[in-house]
């Protein structure tokens, strides 16, 4: 798979992408509120909630192009680590960012930032993913980050921190499932 394959095809799920992420927005009260569910879905309005849903429908297109020929690519799970390390930090730094000027949420902005999360990640991975030459440690390091991040969304969905920039919801002012408004 070469770096044209690969930019078209990220260019292309760009709006799929977003769209399954924003499904997920509201599969946790789709579910009847399942636990499971939670770990994929969102469960209260917080910001590590909107970076989860961001981050679910990536990570499963980087294991369908992985099944497509990425295993091919040395470089391949390197950048799909890196990029998925960079759906929280642009999420935070779209959101906080606009924030800091315009001093509120803007609906259009929130949903705009999600979509440019995704096209942020997907280009990160397009154009790493072949520049990297990556050797065993490399991509057993890499696996090891991504698992610590599904562990963090787990856990941090049904045990948040008590830190209010990410984990709250602006909302109702609580945390994790119990900030969901029929709890």
């Amino acid at each position: 798979m070469g770096i044209d394959t690969l930019i078209w095809l990220n260019a292309v799920a760009i709006l799929p992408l977003s769209i399954i992420g924003s499904l997920l927005h509201f599969a946790y009260d789709w579910s009847g509120h399942h636990r499971v569910v939670a770990v994929f879905a969102a469960v209260n309005e917080s910001y590590w909630e909107h970076i989860k849903i961001a981050f679910w429908p990536v990570l499963l297109w980087f294991v369908a192009l992985f099944a497509m020929g990425g295993w091919q690519m040395p470089g391949f799970v390197p950048a799909a680590t890196i990029a998925l390390y960079s759906v929280p930090v642009s999420m935070i730094s779209i959101v906080f960012g606009y924030k800091a000027i315009a001093r509120k949420n803007i609906l259009w902005i929130d949903i705009l930032s999600f979509f440019v999360t995704v096209a942020v990640a997907l280009l990160i991975f397009a154009l790493t993913a072949t520049e990297l030459a990556a050797g065993r440690w490399s991509i057993a390091l890499s696996m090891v980050f991504l698992m610590i991040l599904g562990i963090a969304f787990a856990r941090f969905t049904h045990r948040p921190p008590a830190e209010p920039d990410f984990f709250i919801d602006p909302l109702n002012k609580r945390y994790g499932l119990e900030a969901h408004p029929d709890n």
